[in-house]
């Protein structure tokens, strides 16, 4: 019976790894198709667009780290951070938005989740989403205009607490979606 156990636990663990390898690939799928939009078909320069961003979340006094797939800075002002998934973007509209609320001492404004099918924007201040599919991908003129004039201020420190544990709490399932410091670069 212990070994029928064994096997079967075996298998199921055989299984969950291949689930996160396949995962991990369309990931990288998708980074490769944001890549080529934002790049070519959206108009933004290499200076524009940092990829692979790991930052540290602090909390309870222990740090840990998460990342982000693209951060968007127009005039040196952070804009727009990009998570790419295998799929489900709804359920990844939350991670994207705490995300973009906890990367800096100010929230990112804008926020988007892709994956090989279509992308959300979402308002990171607001959780709305302000547009779905390719199309609703912000140009860098678009951008401009969506996060001209805003006075984003930074959040409380209970909501930005919250805001850290949502955030983790969607890193440690890495459910199909690549984190930590995997070879990305540190937010300075």
């Amino acid at each position: 019976m212990e070994d029928e156990f064994v096997a079967r636990e075996k298998k199921i663990l055989t299984i969950l790894e291949q689930e996160i390898e396949d995962g991990e690939e369309m990931a990288l799928v998708v980074k490769h198709i944001a890549e080529r939009m934002l790049f070519g078909e959206k108009g933004y320069a290499d200076a524009d667009i940092r990829k692979h961003v790991v930052f540290d979340v602090t909390i309870g006094g222990e740090v840990e780290q998460s990342s982000v797939d693209f951060l968007v800075s127009l005039d040196n002002r952070k804009a727009m951070v990009v998570k790419c998934a295998a799929g489900s973007l709804s359920s990844r509209e939350r991670h994207v938005v705490a995300a973009a609320r906890v990367l800096d001492s100010v929230p990112v404004p804008v926020a988007m989740v892709m994956d090989p099918m279509s992308a959300v924007v979402l308002d990171a201040i607001t959780g709305k989403v302000v547009g779905e599919g390719f199309e609703s991908v912000p140009t860098k003129e678009q951008l401009t205009t969506m996060v001209a004039g805003r006075d984003v201020k930074p959040l409380a420190p209970e909501k930005l607490e919250r805001e850290k544990r949502v955030l983790l709490a969607f890193d440690a399932i890495r459910c199909c979606v690549p984190q930590g410091a995997n070879g990305g670069v540190a937010l300075e």
